[in-house]
This record gives C-alpha cells, structure tokens and sequence, in this order.
C-alpha cells in the first residue's frame, strides 16, 4: 500500500530551498557588484614557466589571498627577494575602505585569479575592481609615489547648473584634504547638495604623497571631465570619484550600447525571476492548505 504523501514536510524542505536559493542569489549580486572589472595594466616582458620567477609570483599571490582571508583590508609581501638571479616579485593588495572583511577576501581571489587570465605570464600587472587593487612587479615599487594616470571615466551626460558645479567642487575640494577625515584605510566619503564622491589612496604612501596624489587626480577630473555629471579618475596610487544623484553604478549608459543592453538584460532577468518567484509561491501556498 502507498503511504500518503506528508504535504507539510514537503512544503517545509520546499520552502528553506528558496530561502536558500534567495540568499545565494543576493550574495552572487553583491560580489558582482564589488567584483566589477574597472581595468587592468600588463608588462610587455613576460617571464618563462618553471621559472623561479613564476614560483614566487604563486607565492606571493597565495600570501596576498591569505591575508586577505584573514581580515586585513591591506598588505605588501615580498617573495624570493633574498634569491638570485632577479626572481623576486613585489606586491600588495588593497580594499575599498567601506569593504567588510568578507567581501574583501572575495574580491582580493577574485582579483588575483582574473590576474592570470588577463595577463598571463607578465612581469608586472595590476588590476582594479569595484572592490579591490591587486598589484605585482618584478621591481620595487611599495612606497614610492606614482601619479600616473592609469584609468578615466567620464558621463557624456553634463550640467551646467550653477548649483550642481558648486556641489561638485565641494565635494572635490574635501576628498582633495586627503587624511582629514578618512578612515585608517585612507577611504574618505563626502556630499553636498546632489553630488557625492570618494577616494583612496593606497596605504603604501605617506600623508603628504596621497594629498599630492588625490590633488593631481582632482585636477584631472576638472580638465578632462568638465562638468560631466559623473566621473572617475584612477592615478597610479589613488583615486577620486564623484557623482550626481542617480548616476553612480549606471554612468556606464552614457559610454556605450553594450553597456545599456547588459544593464537592461539583468533588470529584466530580474524582473522575470521576481515573477516566476510569485507564481511559485502562490502555487506553493495553495498545494499546502
């Protein structure tokens, strides 16, 4: 004889299965979301395999997924530096400064394993997320001020709003004070009016190189973004970003179609499961009364 199906069991195991899908769902967007791709630099010089050079290049990664696993928001290494033959590698880590501990450890490994993928066998690489910077080099650079520009974003969405101009530069002109009022990070938020912005700098620099840095980094937004609504600028030790209301995390519609149709795709990819979900649970709740 069969025995009854039990509807309450089956509807209980049912239900913590979406609970469960539900929170893995936002923990995934949530990495996405620090996990973004902002850029990335590789050396022209490549190294050999089965070199020292690549054995301490593991090394020193493995040391950086470590730490970062451990909580800290920032750390330099150095592996093989009391080697031969030039195989030491040099490098550091950094998260953004409103990280917790866990989303820096996920995007540190996510960063350091995009690393050798986008630059397979380089001397040298560095590359930035939404979250986190990893960076490595065949030569010393930990310490030693770097204000290159690597990286610029700029809206093609301006204004010419007398208010909007002078929110902006306020906010500029404090995240250009550096150390006042950051975090030991070195992250520092502001906002005035419609406009919010943030910077860092890389915590390998003294004081007075990261004001140097972020002032460089400030005039760069001023010069080549103009009175763009939302712009980012990436110097090789800091950067500094800012953003009218409503433009941060979707700048990217005003650079390419590619971009708008991703965005798109995923609201309604969102959208669409919300709706299946409803239905799911409408269907559920009637198969258990």
């Amino acid at each position: 004889m069969r025995r009854p199906r039990n509807n309450n069991q089956l509807c209980r195991v049912t239900a913590a299965l979406v609970v469960v899908l539900m929170c893995a769902a936002a923990a995934v967007v949530a990495e996405a979301g620090t996990g973004t791709f902002i850029y990335a630099g590789c050396s022209p010089s490549k190294y050999q395999p089965g070199t020292p050079f690549e054995a301490n290049l593991q090394s020193l990664l493995a040391s950086i997924s470590t730490a970062a696993s451990n909580g800290a928001g920032y750390n330099s290494f150095t592996a093989g530096a009391n080697g031969t033959g030039g195989a030491a590698v040099y490098g550091l880590y950094q998260c953004r400064g409103d990280m917790d501990a866990g989303d820096c450890a996920a995007c540190v490994r996510d960063a350091v394993g995009q690393l050798a993928q986008v630059c397979p066998g380089a001397y040298a690489a560095s590359l930035q997320l939404e979250g986190c910077y990893v960076r490595y080099d065949s030569s010393s650079f930990v310490g030693t001020p770097d204000t290159a520009m690597v990286y610029r974003k700029c809206t093609t969405s301006t204004s010419s709003d007398a208010g909007f101009l002078s929110s902006r530069d306020a906010v500029l002109g404090d995240l250009q004070q550096g150390g006042v009022g950051a975090d030991e990070d070195g992250y520092k938020v502001s906002r005035n009016g419609s406009v919010q912005g943030m910077a860092q700098c890389l915590r390998d620099i003294a004081a007075a190189d990261c004001a140097a840095c972020l002032a460089q980094a400030v005039g760069q937004l001023k010069g080549t973004c103009g009175t763009a609504l939302a712009a980012d600028v990436y110097l090789a030790q800091c950067y500094v970003r800012y953003w009218a209301n409503g433009y941060y995390f979707q700048p990217t519609q005003d650079y390419s179609q590619d971009d708008v149709g991703r965005t798109l795709a995923i609201v309604i990819g969102i959208l669409a499961g919300l709706a299946i979900f409803v239905v799911f649970i409408s269907f559920l709740r009637k198969t258990c009364n």
